[in-house]
């Protein structure tokens, strides 16, 4: 998918519809026929496809196709943080989905949770270390707070629903 395209008059024709999707113009007009594909629209009495619903639209088969291949087969709520770092394309295709329908950017939204899924990994290595043996773990310390505030932003980001407000240590760590 071309995500760096000049966009003129909210529209894009077919030709630019299909090289913002990543393929040809009979792959579009093939997928242009299959169901939930976004209808054409007429901006500034331009006839196209708006950017935002080819991105949405993009992102659901992706969401559809990782869901497939993962044997995963439900998609409102799929479950756990195990999820997120086994299925991470998946998880930031939802995060991309969530944004376009909050009117954010999705490439923003993709690159927090990049970041965030980072800081998370980084964060459960101090407060979980290969060596370490069980039952020795500081519930207390910086690295615990910011392995659990981490993952609260995950949460957020992949599962806005989610009120983490109510959510206990116990259950951000259990997610």
């Amino acid at each position: 998918m071309v995500e760096n395209q000049q966009i003129k008059g909210g529209v894009l024709s077919v030709q630019e519809s299909a090289q913002y999707l990543g393929v040809s113009r009979s792959s579009f007009w093939r997928k242009a026929k299959s169901d939930g594909f976004p209808s054409k629209v007429v901006i500034n009495n331009k006839v196209g496809y708006r950017p935002e619903d080819l991105e949405e639209w993009y992102s659901e088969q992706a969401t559809r196709r990782e869901g497939k291949r993962s044997d995963i087969l439900e998609y409102v709520y799929l479950g756990k943080a195990q999820f997120i770092l086994h299925c991470r394309d998946l998880a930031r295709d939802c995060v991309g989905v969530n944004a376009l329908r909050k009117g954010e950017s999705m490439i923003e939204a993709r690159k927090r949770f990049d970041s965030t899924l980072d800081r998370l990994k980084e964060n459960y290595s101090k407060v979980f270390p290969e060596d370490l043996e069980e039952g020795k773990i500081n519930y207390e310390g910086n690295a615990w707070r910011n392995f659990i505030g981490t993952k609260e932003e995950i949460i957020k980001l992949v599962w806005p629903e989610i009120d983490t407000d109510d959510l206990t240590e116990e259950d951000i760590l259990r997610f």
